[in-house]
C-alpha cells in the first residue's frame, strides 16, 4: 500500500517500513523519527470503562486539527485507548453593527465568528496516566486552541458499604453530641433548682430577713 503524506513526496521503502513498524503496539511508546507524518496508533479497549472526555475548540480549523494530531500521538505514547477525533457542531456567533454614525447610520455591517469543536474520549487508563496526558497537553497547547477536561473517577470496591458505614458513624456522633448537650442542660437546671430551694429555705428560717409590707 502506497502512503502519501501532505506536502511530501510519495512514501518510499523506508517510509513503508515506518508505517509497518508504527502499526505495532510495542512501537507506540518508542522514539521513531518521522512519526509525526503518520496517524497515531489507537490502542484497543479492553474493559471499555470511560475515564475522560476532552473537548477542544478553536477559530482556526488547521490549527485545531494539528493539535488533535498531537494529542492523539501523546495518548498513543502513554498507551491510553482513545477514540478518533469526534467532530462536534460548529458554533456560530453573529453581530450587526452600524458602519458609520450620523447620516450613514443606516448602513450596517455584519460580522460572523465560527467556533470549531472536536472531542476525544479515553478509556481504561489509570488516573495518574490521565493526569500526565492532560498536563502534557496543557504544557504544549497551541495558541488559539482551548481545552476542557471531563473526568470520571473509579469508585472502590464495596463503595455502598463504606458509604453506609460513614453515614452511620456521622449519625451516631450527632446523637452523642445531642445527648451530651441535653445532659448538660438537665444538670444545669437541677443545679439552679437546688440553689433556689436552698435560698428559699434559708429565707424562711431567718425571720429578720423577711420583708414586712405595711399597708397604708
Amino acid at each position: 500500500m502506497n502512503h502519501t503524506f501532505p506536502g511530501i513526496i510519495p512514501a518510499s521503502k523506508r517510509q513503508q517500513e515506518l508505517v509497518e513498524l508504527l502499526g505495532q503496539p510495542e512501537a507506540a511508546g518508542s522514539i521513531v523519527h518521522g512519526r509525526s507524518f503518520l496517524p497515531a496508533y489507537y490502542h484497543p479497549r479492553e474493559h471499555n470503562i470511560p475515564v475522560a472526555l476532552i473537548h477542544f475548540r478553536s477559530y482556526h480549523v488547521p490549527l485545531l486539527n494539528l493539535f488533535m494530531h498531537f494529542a492523539s500521538h501523546a495518548a498513543s505514547a502513554l498507551a491510553i485507548p482513545i477514540s478518533k477525533p469526534i467532530p462536534l457542531p460548529t458554533q456560530r456567533s453573529l453581530w450587526t453593527v452600524p458602519r458609520s454614525p450620523f447620516v450613514h447610520k443606516q448602513a450596517q455591517e455584519n460580522f460572523e465568528r465560527r467556533t470549531h469543536k472536536r472531542a476525544i474520549k479515553a478509556w481504561d487508563a489509570d488516573d495518574e496516566v490521565i493526569d500526565r496526558w492532560v498536563k502534557y497537553m496543557e504544557a504544549h497547547v497551541l495558541a488559539g486552541v482551548g481545552m476542557r477536561v471531563v473526568r470520571w473517577q473509579r469508585a472502590p470496591v464495596s463503595v455502598g458499604t463504606l458509604t453506609m458505614d460513614a453515614v452511620k458513624n456521622k449519625f451516631l456522633l450527632e446523637m452523642e453530641a445531642k445527648t451530651r448537650s441535653s445532659e448538660k442542660v438537665k444538670a444545669l437546671g437541677e443545679k439552679i433548682i437546688e440553689q433556689e430551694l436552698a435560698a428559699a429555705a434559708s429565707a424562711s428560717a431567718d425571720p429578720t430577713s423577711q420583708t414586712i409590707v405595711q399597708s397604708s
